[in-house]
């Protein structure tokens, strides 16, 4: 419990009140989730209180953190589209500042931080919780929130098949590039509801 102040805390300092709000919302999801899947509820607090801890650094900064080598010696490499688009630097960046900066070395909470934005095939349970704590926290208002949100707590894997068809089709609709893990999580999910 005081690692959860403690992150929390620091969190506060370093971003926005509206993105401090979106990560305790996130972290909270994350526990909701974490309880209704038999995770450790703590654990999952954790990864969803910290998951967007840089997404307000600069874009140099970012570059940085997600360019290191730490990613690549964890096998947590970035893929091509990533490498080209800064708005995916905040999820890897977030990954080496926890480990490198907080210390935390916990395997499964740094790969649910590092896949909260692309996903990726074949996904832990604690990076499903995140990914899609992330997605349907209590405070998101786009259409159909509650109905995915039910599919979270219902099932992750549903859950995450129906969220990835949701994201997939947001970024057609927006004229934006889909990630490789992205199709390949899709794929993945989509052979369990054929």
């Amino acid at each position: 419990m005081e690692s959860i102040k403690k992150y929390t805390r620091l969190v506060k300092d370093r971003l926005s009140e509206e993105r401090f709000t979106h990560s305790v919302k996130s972290a909270e999801m994350s526990r909701e989730l974490g309880v209704a899947h038999g995770f450790d509820s703590e654990k999952a607090y954790i990864a969803g209180i910290l998951h967007d801890i840089c997404k307000e650094d600069s874009e140099k900064e970012l570059k940085r953190l997600a360019f290191s080598k730490t990613l690549e010696k964890m096998g947590l490499g970035l893929e091509p589209l990533e490498k080209e688009d800064h708005k995916l630097w905040h999820a890897p960046a977030a990954t080496v500042y926890i480990k490198e900066v907080l210390g935390i070395n916990d395997t499964d909470i740094l790969s649910a931080v590092r896949y909260h934005t692309v996903g990726r095939a074949r996904m832990t349970k604690l990076e499903k919780i995140i990914y899609l704590g992330d997605l349907v926290e209590h405070s998101r208002e786009y259409p159909d929130v509650d109905k995915y949100r039910d599919f979270a707590l219902s099932d992750l894997d549903l859950g995450m098949y129906e969220a990835l068809k949701w994201a997939i089709n947001d970024c057609l609709q927006r004229k934006k590039r889909i990630s490789r893990n992205t199709f390949e999580a899709y794929n993945h999910y989509l052979k369990k509801f054929l």
